[in-house]
Formats: structure tokens, sequence, C-alpha cells
């Protein structure tokens, strides 16, 4: 009998559900770590303080089965000879998680930078609402302006910026209804003069296309322009549009040529419009009251202002205000898009918590709003900052 259970044994590993349900609870780990450093990152903007972020670099886990055998025998008087066999299956796992300290220049510059109109509108289209993207991300759309952050003053309201929320909203209310539609287009931009036939070297057309660069003809065949493509996202009316108010008013707020269906959404830096007229020194369209716009020309705000304009949300401890530590800001009543509370001892009802000395800040589990919201950002700072290349190993560290 003991011969069976050593036979049994020796064939033991480690079997597949415990491998599976190991994977999960390291992909759980991983997003609660990432959730936590955003969090605390902006949690430390709150208080002034320079925000850090490390990444993973690998996780790296190996497992091993033991097993356990023994005989025994009872041999009471009298009775027949009783054997015995006993064994056991032990399962060990040690998982190593790697951080990587991301070269400081690379980081800086995406945290620093402004965002691309197509960073923001790809978001768009991955089931975020549009309306939340931008009022997260965009600090100008045409004429309109978001909120503004200010690092000693805190958050402060243009005065157009109820006209932005509202453009938001009815951008919402007709998406919906499918009175308008984003959609992806190929958009050009002049890149230069024209240019006669015979004053090009014909071998740089092709060099020029992988940069998005193409040579076009317009009314004389002899004369190429040359033109930057790029596939912006745009926003298209319907023919119905022109009968409703409510379209009508969203071009209004947004001052959009009246004889135009459809506008590419782009940076100022992707507009060619206003790259020539800034670098002839003339007039820009979107800073002329008067002159409709052909473009929906949005100025985007850098991860590290979304991160500033998101601490303005999270509330602070009594004591710290009173001891000075922390500037006085009130972020806008009315539709707060995030909440981050402060509570003494860790809170029961949290969705996401951190501590920061002595003092925990959290999510409500059931402030569905915020954590949308909290979503947002993550989602901004995963496609613009990322993981940084060349990031040198930190800190190797068992996971329990």
């Amino acid at each position: 009998m003991a011969g069976l259970a050593l036979l049994a044994l020796a064939g033991c590993g480690v079997p597949a559900s415990v491998i599976q349900s190991r994977h999960w609870d390291l992909n759980e780990m991983m997003r609660e770590t990432a959730n936590e450093q955003l969090l605390l990152n902006i949690v430390r903007l709150r208080y002034d303080e320079t925000p850090y972020f490390l990444q993973i670099g690998s996780v790296t886990t190996s497992f091993s089965a033991g097993a356990n055998a023994g005989a025994q025998a009872t041999l009471p008087d009298g009775a027949p000879n009783v054997f015995g066999a006993s064994a056991g299956v032990t399962y060990a796992e040690t998982p190593t998680v790697t951080w990587g300290l991301p070269d400081s220049r690379e980081l800086l510059g995406r945290l620093h930078a402004p965002m691309g109109a197509d960073q923001l509108t790809v978001l768009t289209q991955s089931g975020l609402d549009p309306a939340t993207v931008l009022r997260v991300g965009v600090k100008k759309v045409n004429r309109l302006r978001n909120l503004e952050f200010d690092l000693k003053r805190g958050i402060y309201e243009p005065e157009s910026h109820g006209a932005f929320i509202e453009m938001l909203g009815l951008l919402e209310v007709l998406l919906r209804e499918g009175v308008v539609d984003l959609s992806y287009g190929v958009y050009s931009n002049a890149a230069g003069g024209k240019i006669p036939m015979s004053k090009i070297d014909t071998r740089a057309m092709a060099e020029a296309l992988p940069s998005g660069m193409q040579f076009m003809t317009r009314d004389n065949p002899n004369v190429f322009e040359p033109l930057k493509l790029s596939k912006p996202l745009f926003l298209r009316f319907a023919a119905r549009s022109n009968a409703d108010p409510r379209a009508l008013r969203l071009r209004d707020l947004l001052d959009l040529d009246p004889t135009r269906q459809s506008f590419a959404i782009i940076d100022t830096g992707g507009s060619g419009t206003e790259q020539l007229l800034s670098e002839s020194g003339r007039q820009s369209r979107v800073l002329d009251d008067t002159a409709p716009l052909r473009e929906i020309v949005v100025n985007n705000r850098s991860v590290m202002e979304v991160l500033r304009f998101a601490s303005a949300y999270v509330a602070v401890p009594s004591g710290d205000l009173a001891a000075g530590v922390v500037r006085r800001r009130s972020a806008p009543s009315g539709g707060a898009w995030l909440t981050v509370e402060a509570a003494d001892a860790p809170p029961a009802d949290a969705w996401l918590a951190v501590e920061r000395d002595g003092s925990w800040f959290y999510i409500r589990a059931n402030d569905l709003d915020t954590r949308l919201s909290f979503t947002v950002l993550n989602a901004i700072f995963a496609s613009v900052v990322g993981e940084v290349p060349g990031a040198k190993p930190l800190l190797t560290l068992p996971v329990r």
C-alpha cells in the first residue's frame, strides 16, 4: 500500500488551476499598484510636492511542487497486521517584481508637453465619453476656454467657460441622437510654397512618403505643392442638422463656417492655416472674433496640467490647513467631476486609497462619477506617458 502512495506522488506537479489563480492575483496587484501611484502623485501635487513615478520593469514567478509520503504498521496482540500509508503535496510560488526608474528627461518631456489632438480624440473612440475626455484634457476649443489652473490661485474660470460647458453638453446630446458624428478622415496641410516640376528631385517624393509628406498638383500639372497628410478625427454634421436649433447653436458656439458640414479636430501645430498665419505675422483666425472657422482647433493641457487640475479636487485635513503646510484652494462649485476625500484612518468604504504622512486619501466605492473620471485620467496618462523606454532597474522585490 505504501508503494502505491509513493508511486502516485512520483508524478506530482503544479495543477493548472493553481497557476491560473495566481496569475489573476498578480494581474490585480499590478493594476492596484498603478492606480495607487497615480492617486498618490495627485495628492502630492495638492501639497505642491514633486510627483514621482516608477514603472514595473518585469514580473517573473516560479512554481514548485513538493511531496511527502510515509508508511506505518500496527501489530496489536491477537489481531491481523494493520498497515497504513500517508501522503501530502505542497505547492510554492516565488513571484518577483522589478521596478524601473524612467529616464528623467524623457519622462519630463512626456509629462510637460501639450497633448496632441490625436492623443485625446483616440480616447473618444474607445468608449469613453467624448465630452468627459475633452473636459479633462482640453484648455481651449476654437474661441471657448475651459477651466484653467494657476499654481498659486488654483483653478479659475474664464469668461467663456459657461459656453464651453454648453458646447460639450450639446455635443454629447447630438452625438447620441446621430445629428453629428465623429469619424477619421484624411486631412492635408500646406507644407510650403508651390514648386515647378523642373525644380523637384523626384526621388525626394518617395523618401517623403514615410513622414506623411506628398507632392500634389492642382490646376497646373507641372507645378507641385507639398502637403503634409494626417488622419485626424472629423466632426461631421448630418443633413438634418441644418434644421436642428441645437446643431445651429453648436455651430454658433464654435464659430464654424456655415458653408461646411465637416470639420477636422486638430491642435494648433496641426493646422496649416494657423501655422502659416503665425509665421507670416498675420492675425490668427482663432483670435479674430469675426472670422468663421473651417477647423476645430484645440489647445490641450499637458499631462502635468491635467494632474494639477485634478489635485484641486483633493480634500485635505483641517490640521494641515491650520498648520499652513498646504494652500487653501477651493474647487469650482457645481458639477465636480472628481472627489478625493481625506481621513485619519484607513477608510472602510474606499474603492482606492493611499496613505501620506499619516493621513488617508481615498475615492469612495459608490462614487461612480469620480471612478469614471479617474479612469479617464488613467487612460490619458497611459496613452501619453506610458512606459518610458530605457528605464533602468531600480529595485527587485519578492511579492507575498
